[in-house]
């Protein structure tokens, strides 16, 4: 909970209270009579309780303005209920820019989006878990507020991410990583020492599990065990992934955990800035009956009144939607353990390309596996007036390959197909990029004129230990040498038949 007097959450619970924003982004400052409205997602559990998470939080925003805003600039919001003591919401940086005449709309998210690179340890190891850390934030360019327990990191795991690492080590403190309202980084423990209380008088709307849940297990997954501690039924259990977990240090873990009791519930409500993902806090009804929650995820919406959504969330957390039969249920968690995954985006305006680069599409996803493999294709039409070649390079997980595909494009509007495959992923949450450039000149794709798709299969290799990488399914873009080029594949289909296709 983000630290603020005891007025400032008086008028918080106050009924029609006056609400106050303000937007610094860079040297630029909007407030209530340019900000439209904005959304603030702040989250800790994804999914269920756990340990080790390291989510980005993620701010967007709408406001007057008609000038220029480059990518990566800092973004910085506050609330206020006075016009005089203001409750920051977090560091933020510019991922996306839409500007619309006189309006545009931002979206951000803090550090832990670019933390996504892989972590090439400059230290030696063995070497204890604090030194690690601090080598670590060395590296991402963060300040750590906490302490870590005393502990030795063997080794990392080939293809751990800055970001993976952090999480590791702090699952292994009975934490969770976040950036904190000052962009520092911090561990959230789950350690009570006062409750906050949630007044139902204050809330529109909630609903709530039938019984409360008391962790009595947990099953941790390092990679090359499976560990066990305590007892007790699927609800009871906390699961996580991390390769620095011990048999002593989870018996530890469970002990740490044991007291805490909490409710699966889901609140609409007033919002109340100062709270933040992982808070232990109180839920009071009409009648004087608590429940206790830890804070999963909090949704903030700002459209001249705050308003607010909190998620707590346990494995008896079950959405409101309808309920799926056994076999639809078993295709899923089929599909689920193979790791396999479908993601469509489309561009709902015109792009227009230049020099710099445009991101075309960007994947967000997690796979179930180790050495997981997917696959892009992009379809798109581009308009050309007098651009000498179009190029287009991939980022996975925050890297730049070196595998770019470049065209010449006619003056007329063509047809392209753009293909990539990205091979042995690692298991947990990946990130990829694609973005075009040219080398001169301009082009357009018009609205809805690109059509992208990633598809992971999950399983790894094939029984021969050889990649897959189905080119068959691209032998119809003859006559382009699709094989010798090995996983990328830029296919052109354009009323001047024989365009030039090049690979540098």
């Amino acid at each position: 909970m983000y630290d603020v007097s005891s007025a400032f959450k008086e008028k918080a619970n106050q009924a029609g209270r006056e609400v106050f924003c303000k937007i610094i982004v860079g040297s630029t400052t909007f407030l209530d009579d340019a900000v439209l409205d904005f959304d603030f997602d702040d989250v800790n559990q994804p999914d269920w309780f756990t340990f080790g998470t390291t989510c980005s939080n993620r701010f967007s925003f709408s406001v007057k303005f008609s000038g220029e805003m480059a990518l990566r600039e800092t973004v910085r919001p506050y609330v206020s209920f006075d016009g005089e003591e203001w409750c920051p919401l977090g560091i933020f940086y510019v991922a996306r820019r839409i500007i619309r005449e006189n309006y545009a709309t931002f979206v951000c998210y803090d550090k832990f989006y670019l933390l996504d690179e892989e972590y090439s340890p400059s230290v030696e190891l063995p070497n204890k878990a604090e030194t690690v850390l601090k080598d670590v934030c060395e590296q991402a360019g963060l300040t750590f507020k906490n302490t870590v327990m005393k502990y030795d990191i063997n080794s990392v795991p080939e293809g751990s991410s800055i970001r993976d690492v952090i999480g590791y080590i702090a699952g292994v403190n009975h934490a969770s990583a976040k950036i904190n309202r000052e962009g520092e980084l911090v561990f959230r423990y789950y350690n009570l020492s006062e409750w906050y209380y949630i007044f139902e008088k204050n809330c529109t709307d909630y609903s709530r599990g039938m019984s409360p849940v008391h962790f009595t297990k947990m099953i941790c997954d390092t990679g090359d065990e499976v560990l066990t501690t305590g007892t007790g039924a699927e609800v009871n259990t906390i699961e996580m992934y991390n390769p620095f977990m011990t048999q002593g240090w989870l018996d530890i873990l469970l002990e740490a955990i044991s007291p805490i009791t909490i409710y699966d519930m889901d609140i609409e409500m007033q919002g109340m800035p100062f709270l933040e993902s992982g808070d232990l806090v109180q839920f009071l009804d009409l009648k004087g009956k608590t429940y206790p929650l830890c804070i999963s995820e909090m949704e903030l919406h700002y459209d001249g009144g705050l308003t607010a959504r909190i998620y707590s969330r346990t494995r008896n957390y079950t959405d409101a939607a309808g309920r799926i039969d056994d076999l639809e249920y078993a295709i899923e968690e089929l599909r689920s353990q193979l790791g396999n995954i479908c993601i469509k985006q489309s561009n709902k305006s015109a792009v227009t390309l230049g020099t710099s680069e445009v991101t075309a599409a960007d994947f967000e996803f997690t796979t179930k596996i180790k050495k997981s493999y997917v696959q892009v294709d992009i379809n798109f039409t581009i308009e050309s007036a007098a651009s000498r070649s179009l190029y287009i390079d991939i980022y996975v997980n925050g890297v730049k390959k070196s595998r770019q595909a470049a065209h010449i494009p006619s003056a007329q509007r063509e047809l392209l197909h753009y293909y990539y495959l990205a091979d042995e992923l690692p298991k947990g949450k990946n990130h990829i990029i694609v973005k075009f450039s040219l080398a001169s000149g301009s082009a357009v794709i018009p609205a809805n004129g690109l059509a992208a798709t990633l598809v992971g299969k999950g399983m790894g290799r094939g029984g021969d230990g050889e990649l897959k990488d189905r080119l068959t399914l691209f032998d119809k873009a003859e006559p382009y040498d699709i094989t010798s080029k090995g996983n990328v594949c830029l296919a052109a289909a354009s009323e001047s038949a024989g365009a030039d296709v090049n690979y540098s």
